[in-house]
């Protein structure tokens, strides 16, 4: 990566930026998980995968395991649930926690 100098802006090379070429590294992937996946999105795929890894969990522990806040999870869930992929229900004691 180039950095400039002290007033020497015209060193500055978009395709030579750390963040550039992490955004086409991060379509690229987005591309081949697509193309292999089908219909999931990369969050429901890290869902489904995490639950396949250590089964029953809190929705909220299942986001902080595969790194989601408790909104984005939610809606991740829902929409794995309208489709028959995952069950909710109450924890027998705490009826305010979900288990997915």
């Amino acid at each position: 990566m180039v950095e400039a100098e002290d007033g020497d802006e015209n060193n500055y090379h978009l395709q030579d930026q750390v963040g550039f070429i992490l955004r086409k590294a991060h379509q690229r992937h987005v591309s081949i998980f697509a193309s292999h996946i089908g219909d999931l999105t990369p969050p429901q795929f890290a869902a489904l995968a995490k639950l396949y890894d250590i089964g029953e969990t809190s929705q909220n522990q299942l986001g902080t395991l595969i790194a989601m806040d408790a909104a984005t999870v939610k809606g991740v869930i829902d929409r794995l649930k309208a489709r028959g992929l995952v069950e909710v229900s109450k924890h027998e004691v705490d009826k305010r926690r979900l288990l997915v």
